[in-house]
């Protein structure tokens, strides 16, 4: 994906923010990280995730869908749709770069590959 600084400055800052604050949350970062790998049933989820309600996961599913994070290919099934995956990494890599000292690493880099 190429885009340039420019235009990527001149984009409205409501629907950024709004996919941005859907991510932001450590839960739903995580549930993020889960289903950028692959779809995952629900009660899966839960028992990863150890939320403390079912309820919980659904309104974190619920907000992540919203900002088109996550989306139902059936029911009681969830994943990060083909379009959003390289979004959703690079969301990760940004976070990193940013949480990283410069010239430190927080932990080792994984390998190339």
């Amino acid at each position: 994906m190429a885009r340039s600084p420019g235009w990527l400055l001149r984009q409205p800052a409501g629907p950024l923010a709004a996919v941005l604050a859907a991510a932001g949350h450590p839960a739903r970062f995580e549930i993020l990280q889960l289903l950028v790998v692959g779809p995952r049933a629900v009660a899966d989820l839960q028992t990863e995730l150890a939320l403390a309600s079912p309820g919980q996961l659904y309104h974190h599913l619920k907000t992540l869908a919203s900002a088109g994070l996550v989306e139902q290919p059936e029911r009681g099934v969830y994943r990060v749709p083909p379009h959003a995956i390289f979004p959703v990494l690079a969301l990760a890599a940004a976070a990193t770069d940013v949480t990283e000292s410069p010239g430190t690493s927080a932990r080792p880099h994984d390998p190339p590959g």
